[in-house]
């Protein structure tokens, strides 16, 4: 079952958009030593593709997706 997350961060999607992603859901979380990959879904039923690279946090990306593009990117 998927958590909430306790990360008080505030971040800026790729379209601009300002999230707090304190009170998502994480669906995913994928790690390893040089970046990580996580899926957090807001309360709006959208989600957020958190890309962190540990190396350099400016390449940090922060993609928001509704669920008709979840279903595209379910599909390729």
């Amino acid at each position: 079952m998927p958590t909430t997350t306790s990360n008080q961060e505030m971040i800026t999607t790729t379209c601009g958009r300002q999230l707090d992603l304190r009170m998502t859901e994480l669906v995913i979380e994928r790690s390893n030593s040089l970046f990580s990959y996580n899926i957090h879904k807001l309360k709006t039923g959208e989600y957020v593709i958190a890309e962190k690279f540990y190396a350099n946090p400016f390449n940090n990306r922060y993609i928001l997706l509704n669920d008709e593009q979840i279903e595209l990117l379910k599909n390729l």
